[in-house]
């Protein structure tokens, strides 16, 4: 059932809210309203309009027109400094906490003045205050402890209860938090902790949710907004919600059985293309064996400190493999993979989980990102053509579908699918043929996810063999011919998905 509100007379509304920057038209006329005690999610596929929106309730941004109500009244909000005025707060994904501060020092960063004693500040009030908030919402961290101790989910915990400290200062009736991507760099058992204390927290607040994964939208929200094109698509009641619905009205067309392109699943060569023997590293994993065949796309499974993440990096040379054997087409390389460069030489390329530090020079244009595995064959009389670099990206991104005004575009610009596409583009150049893939759809919309698992079908039908680490159970089951998973360091087992796929429940019983 579409519904606009659960009450006549919603805490937030916002009516016919539109945006233009220049010709662009981000958002054309969208409603979106929120009750107190009340989750909403707001999905959407990249440039959909979430951002734009968010950036007008929290002050960034002024709408061209629409309105904004708080508790039936009309407000307008000319800054930030504004917004936080009625009780809006924003968590972002990258976070805003200092590591070099104190808990209670982060709580009240920029809001030092309510702590003054005749122009002294209080540090006793400050850890006094701190105490309250932190024992108000029920969150277990010792305020004087310092930030660069705490984990992902701690810190966002603390950043939240910033913004309904901040609230309750600014007398505003009720918080309003948007949680932006919260779960991006989150395990399982930390989302499921965030989640907790997100349905605790919502009996004195209001929250708006936004993410790509679906799953997590289905799980925690009451209703759910969908952008596209910068318009309401639609919106949903929790009894309503499904993760198809969902795809199906954020790309415009469904998407059942195939979201993950399973109809071009090909079985994997004969030929081994990568073999590890008796693999340790005795801070990580310990007696790893298992091939990989070409055409293949072979998953690992696991929770953080299970070993996965340390051994794709030592398969592509950034960590050290203590002892064992590694084989590439049946040639021993362990003694001579000491590096990346040693790896990329040998064939091996890594899509790394951080695209925007690790993936790409952000400050760089995309046509320098993507020719960066294949400088040396565009070189012409001891330099790199210019020419050449522009005919190769062009036809890259054509292939794999960036969008962009130009390939001139700095990354930093991009969405995070095309950012995402940029990184694969640029190992499609390179023509290695072993390609080690952690978290490839990591932060990207709907639509982008789609395209990239196409993109990992068509490579594996042209030869290329991948190791991936999924987002999800489900990403790993409906892409890959085989599954590894590991548990303390250790392979528990090895499934096959390639004529009969495996449950959620099927990897669990082996993972906790």
């Amino acid at each position: 059932m579409k519904i606009g509100s659960n009450s006549m007379d919603p805490f937030l509304n916002m009516v016919n809210i539109s945006k233009s920057f220049l010709d662009v038209k981000a958002l054309q006329e969208v409603n979106l309203s929120i009750n107190e005690n009340e989750i909403v999610g707001l999905v959407g596929e990249n440039g959909a309009g979430k951002s734009t929106l968010v950036k007008i309730l929290a002050g960034v941004y002024k709408a061209d027109q629409g309105k904004i109500s708080i508790d039936g009244k009309d407000i307008y909000f000319n800054n930030p400094q504004d917004a936080k005025k009625h009780g809006i707060g924003i968590v972002f994904q990258e976070q805003s906490i200092l590591n070099n501060m104190t808990v209670y020092e982060n709580l009240f960063l920029g809001q030092e003045k309510f702590f003054l004693n005749f122009g002294v500040l209080s540090k006793e009030r400050m850890l006094k205050e701190a105490c309250e908030i932190l024992a108000e919402l029920d969150i277990d961290i010792v305020p004087t402890r310092n930030a660069n101790t705490l984990s992902f989910v701690q810190r966002e915990m603390i950043e939240i209860a910033r913004n309904v400290w901040l609230a309750r200062k600014s007398n505003a009736k009720v918080p309003i938090i948007l949680l932006d991507e919260p779960t991006t760099a989150l395990e399982q058992n930390d989302i499921k902790f965030l989640f907790q204390k997100l349905n605790e927290l919502k009996k004195h607040t209001a929250i708006i949710f936004i993410s790509h994964r679906l799953e997590e939208i289905v799980t925690l929200c009451d209703r759910v907004y969908v952008l596209k094109d910068g318009k309401n698509v639609g919106c949903f009641s929790k009894d309503d919600i499904s993760e198809n619905l969902l795809r199906s009205k954020m790309v415009g067309k469904e998407l059942v059985g195939e979201f993950y392109q399973s109809s071009m699943q090909r079985k994997a060569g004969e030929k081994v293309v990568l073999e590890l023997k008796g693999c340790f590293n005795k801070h990580a994993f310990y007696d790893v064996s298992f091939q990989l065949k070409e055409g293949e796309i072979l998953s690992i499974c696991g929770t953080i400190g299970s070993g996965k993440e340390a051994l794709c990096k030592a398969i592509f040379g950034i960590t050290k493999f203590d002892s064992g054997e590694v084989y590439i087409d049946g040639v021993d390389v362990k003694g001579s993979i000491n590096s990346p460069m040693d790896a990329f030489n040998k064939g091996i390329g890594y899509i790394p989980e951080d695209r925007r530090n690790e993936g790409l020079i952000l400050n760089l244009p995309i046509f320098e990102n993507i020719t960066l595995t294949v400088l040396k064959k565009l070189k012409s009389h001891g330099m790199v053509s210019r020419k050449k670099q522009f005919e190769v990206t062009e036809k890259m991104v054509k292939k794999i579908d960036i969008r962009s005004a130009s390939i001139a575009a700095l990354c930093k610009n991009l969405s995070g699918g095309n950012q995402q596409k940029v990184v694969l583009g640029k190992w499609l150049l390179s023509g290695n043929k072993i390609l080690v893939m952690s978290h490839p759809t990591r932060g990207v919309d709907v639509g982008a996810k789609q395209q990239i698992y196409t993109l990992m079908r068509e490579m594996v039908n042209d030869g290329v063999s991948l190791i991936t680490m999924g987002d999800s159970f489900e990403e790993d089951i409906g892409l890959a011919n085989r599954i590894i998973i590991m548990k303390d360091g250790k392979i528990m087992t090895i499934i096959d998905a390639n004529e009969s796929k495996p449950t959620s429940v099927d990897l669990i019983k082996y993972i906790v």
